[in-house]
């Protein structure tokens, strides 16, 4: 498998929002490199993401999302290399940018001494944006006790409260760090349509880059896919993309890479029956070059998810 991610086509949602050349990318990350202790764990990463997007940010536990999701923010200074939020540069954003912002911790802090409305409401007050009747609508949405005391919240419901946190002051730019891995199946439901309902609210495009490890949640909600692997981008395309021109190959012998000068993702397998399982993407690989009998299936997120990390 090659290191090239396929390029996203703009998207409707995009195209709409865009007022300028200044304004067409909600986050951007260019040649993006992050070491610790002499261990790479972002090498290279770019990509850039139109108003209006869902990304759904995928990879195995230690792949660089949260590292990845931090530089965007600000939170690390990268080796090489910078990201930009709001086409401001993520080391320098403006108190401006910051307001658009509501973010997600992959662990929330919460103070417990607070109640669930006094919490929202200590954030609240450094936003200009911020909303008491939309905080208290989130709260009921989510299943908070406005009066309860924070620090008697499970973790499910700690979780809950800092996505109310992240969302009364009405942003459009949403960076969520494992949102979900806390919450049961129907608190997952509601999750997912409150953030649908979070753009109508605000009347106007909501871009959000959303990390987690529950594929089916992703597949869901997501207009795009980000997948990380080996330290930089894998894929990064539309559903759109992904159905009209990712395939999964069944052949009974090994594709010849080599000979296809291949430029995209493309990851092979052999499989317990004998035969290979290879997924490519059709527009550098042709498939009708292969010398033996094949059979062709869209792929499904696992699909993907496997060949980005192997």
């Amino acid at each position: 498998m090659t290191d090239a991610a396929i390029e996203p086509a703009p998207s409707a949602a995009s195209s709409s929002a865009r007022s300028s050349e200044a304004d067409a990318y909600a986050f951007t990350a260019e040649r993006l490199s992050v070491r610790y202790a002499g261990v790479t764990v972002l090498d290279e990463v770019s990509f850039r993401v139109e108003p209006g997007a869902i990304v759904g940010v995928l990879g195995r536990n230690g792949a660089g999302k949260t590292t990845l999701l931090n530089c965007l923010l600000g939170l690390i200074v990268p080796d090489e290399g910078h990201a930009t939020v709001g086409q401001v540069r993520s080391e320098a954003l403006t108190d401006a940018v910051r307001q658009r912002v509501g973010y997600v911790s992959q662990m929330p802090d919460v103070f417990e001494a607070l109640t669930v409305l006094e919490n929202i409401e200590l954030i609240g007050q450094f936003y200009a944006g911020w909303s008491p009747a939309y905080a208290l609508q989130l709260c009921t949405r989510l299943d908070l006790a406005p009066a309860v005391r924070a620090g008697t919240l499970s973790p499910g419901a700690k979780q809950r409260l800092a996505i109310a946190q992240a969302l009364a002051h009405q942003p459009d730019l949403l960076v969520l760090d494992e949102p979900v891995s806390s919450l049961d199946p129907l608190a997952r439901r509601d999750f997912m349509r409150i953030l649908f309902d979070h753009a109508e609210r605000i009347g106007r495009p909501v871009t959000t880059l959303l990390s987690s490890h529950l594929l089916e949640d992703i597949e869901r909600v997501a207009t795009h896919l980000l997948f990380i692997g080996r330290r930089r981008v894998q894929l990064f395309a539309s559903h759109d993309e992904i159905a009209e021109h990712v395939r999964v190959v069944f052949s009974s012998q090994s594709p010849d890479l080599s000979r296809h000068g291949v430029a995209g993702l493309v990851y092979t397998t052999q499989q317990r029956d004998g035969r290979w399982r290879s997924v490519v993407d059709t527009r550098t690989f042709d498939v009708g070059q292969l010398k033996f009998h094949v059979d062709i299936a869209a792929p499904t997120l696992g699909d993907l998810f496997e060949a980005t990390n192997a």
